[in-house]
């Protein structure tokens, strides 16, 4: 299979991309049916409400002039979301049974949605055993610049971008961006649709340039619908042309190892569910194909000193013979399969990762495992052998009571060389992490929130380039990315975050955080690793959500090294909460060293 077999798709999302969601208008239901227990939605009421009322509060509470001022701009620069769009995301319909299953899954959908601050759905008997139900959503503010300044060895920008996210109220992301992490600095572009040419298909498409060429996404997904839906499918494809970054001394150094380097990767997998809601067995194939290449190797490789790209200069012969073991070139279509089991249910919760807004965690377990071999015609880049059996196990556990909340989840993939001239080499490209966090809060008025976390991830005999790094703002938040390069790394992170009643309450949600990271790295066997010992930091934070209720917080983070060394080691950065159950529990620095394969994640749903 070609990578390149893949890229008309990318037409139907551009023909679809700005396709507004269909309208509908609630009717009246049929005479109620005797093979309704519950009754029958007679009458499906929706309210999609902008950003901020205008007329005031329900309990007849005036709004303060801030609010009202708020209230009348952002209500006349903003698109409301399309009545339309809201009501394609439900389950149900007038005329159906009565399910309050589908309900739930139904705000849980709409909450899922990065343009909608508050979903909520209630329901009430109307007559004779017929049921109305009554839809509100509240927009979020989403024409956004996102700036984010980093102190990390001198003031960058790690992140500057302009999006509008739910352009003319269909949903349709539109976004230009700039990333620059010292290492990595992507310009690009960005568009998604949830709903593709007035489906439920999500299509998304990405391009721009990197620091040494240009990369392209794109993805036509349709994913499980809640816990409800029987069928999922992605499609996907992407072009990298950039650089593997290895970080080269310990803490204090300021250069890295550049290494050039071409990524090409493609996808496609059906899924099907079995089983009823909480009791679910899923079942995946699909193909995909992944390029490597490197082919300025050995004279592109460069070292960049003071971590300032325009002064690198030629790596010397130690520097290329460290990462010669893992620039070897592949070309491999693989056919795979998954199987998993998922005993989900979820629970809402207040004021976990966002200031104050419920979110939706999961409860339950779920064990999702994947194989796959090469097809003919595979170039591995590993001696003596023509065939390759990779696979992957992703498992994941939460539990919640009164006052807590603990979500963990372990992945774990390899390859597998059956036929290897060298025996000791048949298993590589091992990669494992593992997350846990465990949230408490001490009572129900309480204003703060206790979150516990120990976040572990490794790799060995790795093939392709790999490499992590202790700190950086994910990790031990007060060093720099590059600082402490290791093959294995362990951190504990501690954190008390507080709700405040700001002065302006009404239009933005605003709280503190205060937090210690303990973490420690090991060399392993990967290019340019140390043993790190036991490293910590502790730093203060502001914590920020725009409008009032939303899930999504900015974080103003002051982190130091508990070292000698003092302030002048600080790191100050602006950016999004590094633990959180809003967000997948991936390393990144993992991620961008695995291979292609099937969307376990994907496939298990959120």
């Amino acid at each position: 299979m070609n990578g390149s077999a893949v890229r008309p798709a990318a037409t139907l999302i551009l023909l679809g991309l700005l396709g507004a969601a269909p309208s509908a208008s609630a009717q009246e239901a049929p005479e109620g049916r005797p093979e309704c227990p519950a009754g029958v939605i007679v009458n499906v009421f929706v309210e999609n409400q902008s950003i901020y009322e205008e007329d005031g509060p329900e309990d007849g509470q005036s709004h303060g002039w801030v609010q009202r001022l708020a209230a009348w701009v952002a209500n006349r620069v903003h698109i409301r979301t399309r009545k339309g769009l809201i009501e394609s995301e439900l389950l149900f319909r007038a005329g159906d049974c009565f399910d309050q299953l589908l309900l739930d899954e139904s705000e849980r959908s709409l909450r899922s949605l990065s343009f909608l601050a508050e979903a909520d759905i209630r329901h009430a008997p109307a007559s004779d055993g017929r049921m109305d139900v009554f839809v509100t959503t509240r927009d979020d503010w989403t024409l956004k610049l996102d700036v984010r300044p980093e102190l990390d060895q001198g003031l960058r920008f790690a992140y500057l971008g302009g999006a509008e996210e739910n352009f003319l109220g269909t949903g349709t992301l539109l976004g230009v961006y700039v990333r620059d992490q010292v290492e990595q600095r992507d310009v690009g572009v960005h568009l998604r649709n949830p709903r593709l040419a007035r489906t439920r298909f999500d299509g998304a498409i990405s391009g721009g340039r990197t620091r040494t060429g240009t990369f392209f996404t794109e993805s036509l997904s349709y994913p499980f619908v809640g816990e409800v839906g029987r069928w999922a499918f992605v499609e996907s494809y992407s072009l990298r042309e950039d650089i593997f970054p290895y970080a080269t001394q310990d803490a204090g150094s300021s250069t890295y190892v550049s290494l050039p380097m071409q990524t090409r990767r493609a996808e496609v997998t059906v899924g099907r569910r079995f089983g009823t809601p909480g009791n679910l067995t899923v079942l995946a194939a699909g193909v995909s194909w992944e390029g490597l290449r490197f082919d300025d190797f050995p004279e592109g490789v460069e070292v960049v000193p003071g971590l300032d790209y325009s002064s690198r200069v030629n790596a010397d012969e130690a520097m290329i013979e460290a990462v010669a073991g893992q620039t070897a070139p592949r070309r491999i279509p693989r056919l795979h399969a998954v199987v998993g089991k998922r005993n989900i249910r979820f629970i809402t919760r207040r004021g976990l990762d966002a200031v104050r807004a419920e979110q939706d965690v999961r409860v339950g377990t779920q064990a999702m495992v994947a194989a796959g071999t090469t097809l003919g015609g595979a170039e591995l880049g590993a001696e003596g052998t023509h065939r390759e059996v990779r696979g992957s196990i992703s498992l994941f556990g939460g539990a919640a009571g009164d006052s807590w909340v603990f979500n963990s989840e372990l992945n774990l993939e390899g390859a597998w060389l059956p036929g290897t001239e060298r025996p000791a080499r048949s298993f590589r490209d091992v990669l494992g992490e593992f997350d846990a966090y465990l949230y408490w809060q001490p009572g129900v008025a309480s204003r703060h929130t206790v979150v516990l976390g120990l976040s572990g991830a490794g790799g060995w005999d790795n093939a392709r380039p790999f490499q992590l790094t202790l700190g950086g703002p994910l990790r031990v938040r007060g060093y720099g990315r590059l600082d402490f390069p290791a093959a294995r790394r362990l951190v504990v992170n501690l954190e008390d975050r507080i709700t405040l009643d700001a002065p302006f309450s009404d239009v933005f949600d605003v709280g503190l955080a205060f937090f210690v990271d303990v973490g420690a790295g090991w060399k392993g066997d990967a290019p340019f690793s140390t043993d790190s010992g036991l490293r910590g930091a502790a730093g203060a934070g502001l914590r920020f959500a725009f409008p009032d209720g939303n899930r999504q917080v900015v974080r103003f983070d002051l982190a130091v090294p508990l070292e000698a060394g003092g302030l002048r080691d600080y790191q100050l950065r602006i950016g999004y909460d590094a633990t959180s159950l809003l967000a997948t529990l991936r390393d990144l620095q993992v991620l961008r060293s695995r291979g292609a394969g099937p969307s376990t994640v994907f496939l298990g749903g959120r």
